[in-house]
């Protein structure tokens, strides 16, 4: 604004430099706080999102005058004492109050963008949490729904073989106390495919105890695949769909199998001879479980194929390096 009042004889010498550029300073300072404050109460008055434009162009009207009224006082106070040599010029006091005018407008639309950019921000981030802890929470409910019915048979199981063989009923408890710490330590959203199938051998074991020749599990894992990442109990929970949803008995055994594809896929092949029941859908808890898992994990979606006397699920892997990034 100096510049365009005094021309190239501002820069005449430091001294008139300096002095101009002080005072212009103090006026200028004392003009920003009564914006500041005009900003300010605009905001306590109009803080909606919805009432944005009104803000903006009642704050635009304000700083517009306020802006030229401030460049009047300082043009008059320099005509008025000769300030420095000062020589008044309509030409150059015209641009003075629309170069105003113009840093009004782009101070303003800045400022509204970074308000509007930090809310959107923790907006966001709040957003993020929220989600975060909704997806542990619904892990979580859905890893206590296996609890209380499984522990309930397996305790029945361990009270039957006391009686019958010592040995074995502590061979059971050893592979339920497994069971159950795999349970209880199991916070995360992953764990490794070795881990997994550690815990369904034990997890087997007791179903075996209670089942005996009518339930049969064969897993053929490639050994590449056994560092790759899966959401815990998703094995567990497939399992107890079967069991649940078939006959199982010696004359027509449950056969399970467990492999993976070489390409990244776990497979999980079970024989069907399925109950009667009047809602066969009600008893599909443990697909739609892990179905759920992997849509809250963000994961690839789960192939499920029912094939002449078996039913087939395909569910991706995860990579370490994935998880990572």
């Amino acid at each position: 604004m100096n510049s365009i009042l005094y021309g190239e004889s501002l820069y005449g010498s430091w001294g008139k430099f300096l002095s101009v550029l002080v005072v212009t300073l103090f006026i200028k300072c004392v003009s920003w706080q009564f914006h500041t404050y005009v900003a300010v109460y605009l905001r306590a008055r109009m803080p909606q999102d919805s009432q944005i434009m009104r803000r903006m162009l009642t704050a635009l009207l304000l700083f517009f005058v306020m802006t030229a009224l401030d460049g009047i006082f300082i043009t008059w106070l320099f005509h008025h004492y000769h300030f420095q040599g000062f020589v008044y010029r309509g030409d150059r006091f015209l641009y003075v109050v629309l170069s105003g005018m113009v840093l009004n407008l782009f101070a303003t639309l800045f400022h509204e963008g970074a308000s509007n950019f930090e809310k959107w921000r923790a907006a966001l981030t709040e957003t993020e949490q929220l989600r975060t802890a909704y997806i542990k929470s619904q892990l979580e409910g859905l890893k206590n729904q296996i609890k209380p019915h499984f522990l309930f048979n397996s305790i029945n199981t361990l009270s039957a073989l006391i009686g019958e063989d010592g040995e074995k009923a502590e061979a059971f408890l050893d592979e339920l106390c497994k069971v159950y710490r795999y349970l209880l330590k199991n916070d995360g959203q992953f764990v490794t495919l070795s881990e997994e199938l550690a815990f369904v051998a034990s997890y087997f074991y007791v179903l075996k105890a209670r089942y005996g020749q009518a339930i049969e599990l064969h897993m053929d894992i490639d050994e590449s695949e056994m560092e790759k990442l899966v959401p815990p109990f998703t094995l567990q929970l497939l399992l107890e769909n079967a069991l649940h949803n078939n006959v199982v008995s010696k004359k027509m055994p449950l056969r399970i199998y467990i492999g993976t594809t070489g390409d990244g896929q776990l497979v999980i092949e079970n024989s069907v001879s399925t109950k009667i029941k009047a809602n066969l859908e009600a008893d599909e808890g443990g697909i739609r479980n892990v179905i759920n898992k992997f849509r809250l994990l963000g994961m690839s979606e789960i192939s499920i194929q029912q094939l002449v006397g078996a039913r087939r699920i395909q569910l991706p892997l995860m990579m370490q390096k994935n998880l990572e990034i």
